[in-house]
């Protein structure tokens, strides 16, 4: 089956918040083998699946600190962990793929976010998203 880039960066958001909550909820790990994940979503084998996908998601999960660290200063009266985990993984989404995959847009990283958490969240934390990652991509 052939993915676009938009059903691509749903799969990456899912994959990553999956992970959350296996951390926050489950196995205490952030990150653990998500093959099967990706592999189900993309209805293909693992080895078949965009490369994209499987980069911006290793990305996310690898730099977890160092990406979470980025958006720490930057949360006006909040904390990293009371942001909402499906926020929370655009987020990481997000940086990794313009700054650890490959150099996009700004302006084209932050559409794809907003649209995300306009279509799975709600407008709050689509405009918290769009300020957020205008502050901390450069």
């Amino acid at each position: 089956m052939k993915i676009t880039r938009n059903q691509s960066h749903y799969i990456i958001m899912t994959v990553i918040y999956n992970e959350l909550n296996d951390f926050v909820f489950g196995s205490g790990k952030i990150y653990r083998d998500a093959r099967e994940l990706i592999s189900n979503l993309c209805e293909a084998p693992f080895e078949q699946c965009d490369p994209f996908i499987i980069k911006v998601v290793s990305s996310s999960l690898q730099n977890y600190g160092t990406i979470k660290d980025a958006f720490v200063p930057h949360l006006k009266n909040w904390k990293w962990e009371r942001i909402p985990l499906l926020t929370q993984a655009i987020l990481l989404m997000s940086y990794a793929h313009f700054y650890l995959v490959e150099k996009t847009d700004k302006s084209i990283i932050i559409d794809i976010a907003v649209s995300l958490a306009k279509n799975y969240i709600d407008e709050k934390q689509a405009s918290f998203i769009n300020a957020i990652l205008d502050e901390v991509i450069n």
